[in-house]
């Protein structure tokens, strides 16, 4: 019987398709949407100076996405859409008031998974004009799909 020298015989993982782990059990394969830095003028706050006037809004949104059975075959409508993704938020800026950072994170999250191929989103929203010697003030919320 030959020594054991680490490697298997079911090769290197590259070799293997997409979700195969090295074990033959599939695992989840995903990949990541990312939209950076979407700066976005909001009516956000709780103060009375910020029910008077909208805000500077920074957000950046990373979603994980399952991949198509198949693959991606250059095919836009097997993708997930980030230019959706960036006319959902800016629509949400356009419907109103919104209270609170955390409440607009998680807004953007929802909408976010609203594609049944997302199954996490991690949603940064920062206003960028509360200090003036820091770059943005916000939070990071997380959503994940239940099943």
């Amino acid at each position: 019987m030959a020594p054991d020298d680490g490697r298997r015989s079911d090769g290197p993982a590259h070799d293997r398709p997409a979700g195969a782990a090295r074990s033959g059990v599939a695992t989840e394969a995903l990949y990541a949407v990312r939209l950076r830095g979407l700066t976005v003028d909001f009516r956000i706050g709780v103060h009375a100076h910020e029910l008077d006037s909208a805000q500077r809004v920074r957000v950046d949104v990373t979603v994980e996405v399952m991949r198509p059975d198949g693959g991606f075959q250059e095919d836009y409508r097997r993708v997930y859409c980030y230019e959706r993704l960036a006319k959902g938020i800016r629509a949400l800026a356009a419907g109103g008031h919104i209270r609170l950072v955390e409440t607009l994170a998680d807004r953007i999250a929802e909408l976010a998974l609203a594609d049944p191929r997302a199954h996490r989103a991690e949603v940064t929203v920062e206003k960028l004009d509360v200090f003036p010697d820091a770059e943005g003030a916000g939070v990071t919320a997380t959503l994940r799909r239940d099943g």
